[in-house]
């Protein structure tokens, strides 16, 4: 007699997919950086309005000094009155440029994830009927889909954090030399510290990252083979066996991700 238990959810083989230890290099970083080159109108409007708006943050401090010293300490009601409307008006400019960088990236992630997506269901129309035989369905429709997604926050999220965080340092140095260089040299004194830990930290959150993904890819994996098997699923009882074996799926995702985020 057939028993039921011997058999994985609806017959699926367990499929484990290839690690990836490999780290991220500059030459990564040009072929993913490749897919913004046709947009890179969208990608200049996109650097400018951010460049904009950190240098904005910084001269709102230098303002702020401004206010008090020249304003509110002698007295100076005209002088106040002039730093306040520059303030404001400066305060407009830096909202519509939020607007317009956030803007940007949403329509450039759009661009991105389409190409990628065009990209590769032309290559999974090359491959051969064995890896499909092998390679569940779930599996493939998580990478596709999630995975191009990440790729497409990188390029434009994770440009606009670098872009913006280089020169919110260049543009905060400056000011704080202009304030009081004995300070500023304090303060640029903990930025080789912060490098070392974020070293560090990168180290292990790329590990718990992957890990989540690969993670959520078995999840969507377990979702298509139970949906397509659900007859095998019917025919042998096995449902109380496949929402247990489900749970300690997303039991897992779940402490990843704890992981990841800690």
């Amino acid at each position: 007699m057939i028993n039921p238990a011997d058999y994985p959810i609806c017959f699926q083989h367990r499929f484990e997919e290839e690690d990836f230890s490999g780290i991220f290099t500059g030459k990564i970083a040009l072929r993913i950086l490749s897919h913004i080159k046709p947009y890179y109108l969208w990608v200049l409007g996109f650097a400018v309005s951010i460049a904009l708006v950190s240098f904005l943050d910084s001269y709102f401090t230098f303002l702020s000094k401004r206010i008090i010293d020249e304003g509110i300490i002698p007295g100076n009601i005209d002088a106040l009155r002039k730093i306040l409307i520059q303030y404001g008006s400066l305060m407009g400019i830096s909202a519509v440029n939020i607007f317009v960088f956030i803007f940007f990236a949403g329509v450039l992630g759009e661009k991105v994830q389409y190409d990628l997506r065009n990209l590769m269901f032309s290559h999974l129309q090359k491959l051969s009927l064995s890896y499909y035989n092998k390679t569940p369905v779930g599996w493939l429709m998580s990478r596709v889909t999630s995975d191009s997604e990440r790729v497409a926050q990188l390029v434009t999220w994770g440009f606009l954090d670098i872009v913006w965080g280089s020169l919110n340092i260049i543009t905060a140095t400056y000011f704080m030399m202009r304030i009081n260089w004995r300070l500023g040299l304090i303060v640029l004194a903990i930025i080789p510290v912060l490098i070392v830990v974020a070293a560090q930290f990168k180290k292990k959150i790329i590990v718990e990252y992957r890990q989540v993904r690969k993670i959520n890819s078995k999840i969507t994996g377990s979702y298509n083979e139970n949906i397509t098997g659900v007859r095998v699923t019917k025919a042998f009882s096995r449902e109380s066996q496949n929402m247990a074996e489900f749970g300690e799926l997303t039991d897992e995702m779940y402490k990843a991700g704890f992981r990841r985020l800690r």
